[in-house]
């Protein structure tokens, strides 16, 4: 997995949501079908629960709060792994459908599908004879 950490001297809020000092930025692909648009996601060490999705303003973004899974469990002697939220903000064209928007996640993979707008949709169109 192929996610930079991004640090700050302090928390910022953005979109009303707090977030701790480090966050990373996962690692996506976008794909196209027919019918909708699809992000997949990296996030792992999070939960569903945990994961908000908003479209506004045309801009797709992706919360994750992911707990530190060394809090209590003793006094750590060597730490190599970054634990941090995700965040990732897509601008995205006004052909999607955002009354039918669906997100999974499982194994630490996100999915968010995008169905694209009746009037985005590719029309056929039948030539007659004349």
């Amino acid at each position: 997995m192929n996610t930079q950490p991004n640090t700050t001297a302090c928390c910022c809020t953005e979109l009303g949501t707090t977030k701790r000092a480090q966050s990373y930025r996962p690692a996506v692909d976008v794909l196209e079908t027919c019918t909708d648009y699809r992000v997949i996601a990296d996030m792992p060490g999070t939960a569903s629960e945990a994961i908000t999705i908003s479209l506004q303003d045309n801009t797709l973004t992706i919360d994750a709060a992911v707990v530190d899974r060394m809090a209590g469990r003793g006094r750590v002697r060597r730490h190599e792994y970054g634990v941090g939220d995700f965040h990732r903000s897509f601008r995205v064209g006004g052909g999607i459908d955002s009354d039918a928007i669906e997100a999974t996640y499982e194994d630490g993979v996100l999915e968010v599908v995008l169905p694209k707008a009746a009037q985005a949709m590719p029309t056929r169109i039948e030539v007659r004879t004349a």
